[in-house]
């Protein structure tokens, strides 16, 4: 029985298995064929789609470099002093340098109350409390500290916080804030929030005799001096603020008598007239007739007109005033010129005329009738010299006074401090080098592809393990093709043209900024450099951009014909001649899709064609297993035969 064999399940004797896949191996052949087309099909779709990318990248950032938002124009500020000011610019910002010195910053009230105890309780009642126009009022049952400054938090609708703080095991403190800054956004109290700000020690009535000028208003003409008393003594440590408007107008010389001074007229004798005849009158003899001239004096021109007098009869000099027709703001800090009692107007000028308005002593804590008891701060304005000229904000961000910077405010300052305006040459320099970063990749990709030099491979040293096997495999797919060959010698051509935007235009070749491919003619030539791929010297990239860099924003877009859009330079080259290319229905985007095309046909032919093979293998099987079992069967008839002769020749 060793010698059965079962077509299909046993090895066949006959190796009817190895004719069968003999002949399937020929078989085979169209589908091998089918599948090797189909993997390179999927190789170059997989190359071209890449190129696509690398070239759409390319493309967008040639765009950045000459768009509206492009970053030539961006502007960064500078502070000398960034500790007390900054400044944030915006693409309007021009290209500047400004001094600021910040006399004070724009704060908000804050009022600590006295120490209480930490089990006191606030009593029900109806609590208002108000900063500036806004105010908050609610209904308190009444309770303890804590959960009375949770209560009003609750409330205060963003314009006011409270704080409970413990100071010692027994007692507390609280704490009252304003959230808006400003000399008009005054904390005040009022109804039974009044009286309990006073029994918790927040605020106290004002008992303190208040101190005025004589006058609120005075006129000094040229040349002239006059003292403005106060009402009593300005003391240093009440802190109290003198302030006023102050304007200067010109004068014409004719009218200070000058003219009348500069000679001696001659008096007139006088005439009569009878029917129509007039008759003069003679001169007298010793009439003076040819008056000498006085000479005029000399235009004096001195703002240090202002001073104080302090309590020993000293004067004490002001700042010198701003020579404007336009009123213009002051405020004195009496507490720094020691105790003083009058203003002195000492007006030297010639020919201007000074006129003071609105003057005022006041106490800067005080918040109509009551003062803070322990301030942690007074709400005030910032107050700072922008050029000499005194600004006042009612906030610490000031963004309408030099148009296109927002001046942040932080604490004041001893001395003038300056703010500059300039590009920002860090993000101009980023966006040209990720240019020719994306250049170099988009030429390396076509150099790998349009050429069959495994140098061309191993020159790049950014390349990663993964994208050298890559690029290995696509070295010399495309040689000879005709359109990246064009590409090429495109980008080579744009990149070193020159591009003149004017006359004055200095920059016109991106070798003027340090950009070029380095290669020269003669022996010893590096063959790397003469691949199309574009090096930095950034040296001179960063000269040129600090010094040249309107000609660098031209050199890479600008409008060559008047009508407000860009159509000429680098970028805008760059960006013409790669849209076609990756534009949708491109050439890419063509080439990827016809690839698809042939992609999917090819799929269909393998699969029509595994399928055929299926048949055919299951056919010669068949086919094959039934000869094997007619062969077994004449086998076993033959072999009974022979056992049948035998038997009888026995």
């Amino acid at each position: 029985m060793s010698d059965i064999s079962i077509p299909g399940v046993t090895a066949s004797k006959y190796k009817t298995d190895e004719l069968i896949q003999g002949l399937m191996k020929a078989e085979r052949i169209p589908r091998d064929r089918a599948e090797s087309e189909l993997k390179k099909y999927k190789q170059e779709q997989s190359a071209w789609r890449q190129l696509n990318q690398l070239t759409t990248v390319l493309r967008d950032a040639s765009k950045t470099l000459y768009s509206y938002n492009n970053p030539f124009s961006e502007k960064i500020a500078a502070s000398t002093n960034e500790r007390a000011l900054t400044a944030t610019v915006t693409r309007e910002a021009k290209e500047q340098s400004f001094r600021v010195l910040v006399s004070q910053i724009a704060q908000t009230d804050s009022f600590l109350s006295n120490e209480i105890d930490s089990k006191g309780t606030v009593p029900q009642g109806e609590y208002t409390f108000s900063v500036g126009d806004k105010s908050v009022t609610f209904s308190w049952k009444g309770g303890s500290y804590k959960d009375f400054s949770e209560a009003l938090n609750r409330r205060s609708s963003g314009i006011l916080r409270a704080s409970f703080i413990q100071i010692t095991p027994k007692t507390s403190s609280m704490l009252l804030e304003s959230l808006k800054p400003g000399e008009k956004n005054r904390l005040t109290f009022s109804g039974d929030a009044r009286n309990f700000a006073i029994e918790a020690g927040f605020i106290t009535p004002n008992d303190t005799a208040p101190v005025s000028p004589e006058k609120e208003a005075h006129t000094a003409p040229p040349l002239s001096s006059e003292r403005i008393d106060f009402s009593g003594n300005a003391r240093a440590k009440d802190g109290l603020v003198l302030t006023f408007s102050v304007s200067v107008h010109p004068v014409p010389s004719g009218s200070t008598g000058e003219n009348a001074a500069s000679g001696l007229e001659p008096v007139k004798a006088g005439s009569v007239t009878y029917a129509n005849i007039t008759i003069e009158n003679a001169h007298s003899e010793g009439a003076p007739t040819d008056a000498q001239p006085v000479l005029k004096p000399q235009p004096v021109t001195d703002m240090s007109v202002l001073l104080l007098r302090s309590s020993k009869g000293v004067q004490i000099p002001l700042p010198a005033v701003r020579d404007s027709e336009e009123p213009v703001e002051m405020s004195i800090p009496l507490s720094e010129y020691g105790d003083v009692d009058a203003l002195l107007v000492n007006n030297k000028n010639t020919e201007k005329e000074l006129r003071i308005s609105g003057l005022k002593i006041s106490d800067p804590r005080a918040a109509g009738d009551v003062i803070p008891v322990n301030p942690v701060s007074i709400a005030q304005d910032a107050v700072l010299k922008y050029e000499g000229i005194t600004i006042r904000r009612p906030t610490n961000t000031i963004d309408d006074l030099v148009p296109g910077v927002t001046l942040q405010l932080f604490e004041p300052t001893d001395k003038n401090e300056t703010i500059s305006v300039k590009p920002d040459t860090d993000l101009a320099k980023e966006a040209i080098i990720t240019l020719v970063a994306h250049y170099n990749r988009v030429m390396a990709e076509l150099n790998i592809l349009t050429q069959n030099k495994p140098e061309v491979i191993s020159e790049i040293q950014y390349f990663t393990e993964d994208e050298t096997k890559t690029a290995e495999e696509r070295l010399g797919m495309m040689l000879g093709d005709s359109t990246l060959t064009g590409l090429k010698n495109a980008l080579q051509r744009i990149t070193s043209s020159g591009y003149r935007a004017n006359d004055t235009t200095t920059i016109t070749i991106l070798s003027q900024l340090g950009i070029s491919t380095r290669s020269t003619a003669g022996s010893g030539v590096d063959s790397s450099k003469l691949r199309g791929y574009l090096e930095i010297d950034e040296k001179k990239l960063d000269e040129a951009l600090k010094t040249k860099i309107e000609d660098i924003k031209l050199l890479f877009g600008f409008d060559s014909d008047g009508d407000l859009v860009v159509d000429s330079g680098i970028a805008q080259a760059l960006d013409k001649n790669l849209t076609p290319y990756v534009q949708t229905g491109g050439i890419f985007p063509n080439r990827t899709s016809g690839l698809g095309t042939k992609i999917t046909a090819s799929e269909k032919k393998i699969a029509q064609l595994d399928t055929q093979l299926e048949r055919k293998e299951a056919e010669l099987k068949s086919q094959y297993g039934q000869m094997e079992g007619t062969l077994n069967s004449l086998q076993n008839q033959s072999n009974s035969i022979s056992n049948f002769s035998k038997q009888n020749s026995n």
